[in-house]
């Protein structure tokens, strides 16, 4: 039914309760107004547009008189065409019932074309602190308990269908005009649709754990707060069943960034097995199991490299249909060729390691 937020706002209980108002927000101003009737009690109400996002467009709304980062409202707002790539109702439920969990701050309000929630105070990672000795520990028992404690109403791994249905949106033959680069490392859909055949084939015969995931770790979606000594992620639009191990390995390819990618920063195995252990021991925590041992420790070391791999493989996929449809400033075409010509790399050195 319907009810009147403060301030005037027309709104119906939408998913999971949350407030939804039909309404499509265009401007910064538009977004204003709605803040307005969430936050009545703001005096003077100023923005911040933040930069880094390359699939939906981000702003920040606070009160002057209060100044406070951790009480700033965000405006998600979903990039042309991205409902070709993301489940925006299975984005929505996975962060109202994640911040349930307590890994995601509360969804306040609902709009047509995104949503209002609570910002995550803190710093974005980087190249060089995502690897801190102090850091990189959190960030890894953070993951565990989150594959640990969220809960799926499936068990499915998303990461052949979510590939099968994107290539569903790449043209048969790319252009030399869009996708210059790009022709230099794959022809034609045709040799995409084979590599995920032949991925697909590793799967299916492998024991590999299944669990709810972020799928999309990257730098700028994990978030250190310095005086909590803690780390949360954001988010959570890829969120989906997926083979654990995939989890840690996208992460660690995105070691190499995103605006100056660098792929001689992924991490060696040295460092690699410190961090798994910290992740397993936190598991085996969490689940009762007993003491880690190195056999565990090398088993998820081969899945979490062959993923790795795979990662490569669905960025790229994901970059030509963006490259296609997105509006966003950002060379995808170009993220594209990069991604793929790295997974053909990564492919000889880790396809055989599962």
């Amino acid at each position: 039914y319907q009810r009147r937020v403060r301030g005037g706002i027309n709104a119906e209980y939408g998913m999971e309760g949350v407030p939804h108002t039909n309404t499509t927000v265009s401007t910064i101003e538009d977004g204003k107004a709605i803040v307005v009737s969430l936050r009545p009690d703001w005096l003077l109400i100023s923005h911040k547009e933040f930069d880094g996002g390359i699939t939906n467009k981000l702003v920040g709304y606070k009160d002057e008189m209060d100044g406070l980062m951790e009480n700033m409202v965000l405006l998600r707002m979903y990039g042309n065409n991205t409902d070709l790539l993301i489940d925006r109702k299975k984005e929505l439920s996975n962060h109202i019932n994640l911040a349930k969990m307590g890994f995601a701050t509360p969804v306040y309000m609902t709009v047509n074309n995104g949503y209002f929630y609570g910002y995550v105070d803190g710093d974005i990672l980087t190249t060089d602190s995502v690897r801190d000795p102090k850091i990189a520990p959190i960030i890894a028992t953070t993951i565990a308990r989150m594959h640990c404690k969220t809960e799926t109403q499936h068990s499915d791994p998303v990461y052949y269908p979510k590939l099968n249905e994107w290539l569903r949106n790449v043209p048969d033959y790319f252009s030399a005009e869009k996708f210059p680069a790009l022709l230099k490392v794959v022809k034609s859909k045709s040799v995409l649709s084979k590599e995920l055949q032949q991925i697909n084939k590793k799967l299916l015969s492998a024991d590999l754990e299944v669990g709810f995931c972020h799928n999309d770790l990257l730098l700028g979606n994990v978030i250190y707060n310095i005086h909590k000594n803690s780390i949360s992620f954001i988010d959570y639009e890829y969120g989906d069943p997926n083979y654990l191990a995939y989890d840690i390995g996208n992460h660690f390819a995105e070691y190499a960034g995103v605006d100056n990618v660098d792929f001689n920063l992924y991490p060696d195995e040295g460092y690699q097995r410190w961090w798994l252990r910290f992740y397993l021991e936190e598991k085996h925590k969490c689940k009762g199991l007993g003491a880690v041992t190195d056999e565990d420790v090398e088993k998820l070391f081969r899945e979490v490299n062959f993923f790795s791999c795979c990662a490569h493989f669905l960025w790229g996929c994901w970059a030509i249909v963006q490259a296609i449809n997105s509006e966003i400033d950002f060379d995808f075409a170009g993220y594209a060729a990069m991604k793929l010509e790295e997974y053909f790399k990564s492919k000889d050195k880790f396809f055989d390691f599962i």
